[in-house]
């Protein structure tokens, strides 16, 4: 039984739709613009996904399934007011898929980070308060 569990358990975690994770999904609430987000995945078999012309106050999909691949690493630069802003997220393996660009200006200087965020409303109905 072992044998053939450890068998069928790749093809059930890479080709069973209901395993994969959602698509990665980037929110520029910035007025600033993005060339290119560098999302980097855990496993060798995972390949590197990429998010290209994040305009100003744009919602952005990646257009490839990550399959069952959890994300390390995203790089980016936010160009902003004539300044290039790094943006890094790290994490030892997420499966979260939503993101969003922030950008405030602290003693006349802008910073900007990208942090995850639940912005397409995938709320259950256990998440949702209800009031008597």
């Amino acid at each position: 039984m072992k044998k053939l569990l450890l068998a069928i358990l790749p093809f059930l975690l890479f080709s069973a739709p209901s395993f994969a994770y959602t698509k990665y999904t980037v929110l520029n609430s910035t007025s600033g613009t993005v060339d290119s987000l560098v999302f980097s995945q855990m496993a060798s078999l995972c390949g590197t996904h990429y998010l290209d012309n994040l305009t100003p106050l744009s919602l952005t999909s990646d257009t490839n399934s990550r399959g069952a691949c959890l994300l390390t690493d995203i790089k980016g630069t936010l160009h902003i007011d004539g300044e290039d802003i790094p943006l890094e997220y790290h994490s030892s393996g997420t499966s979260y898929g939503q993101f969003v660009i922030v950008s405030k200006c602290v003693d006349h200087k802008m910073a900007a980070k990208i942090v995850y965020a639940d912005i397409l409303g995938n709320y259950s109905d256990a998440d949702t308060p209800h009031y008597g």
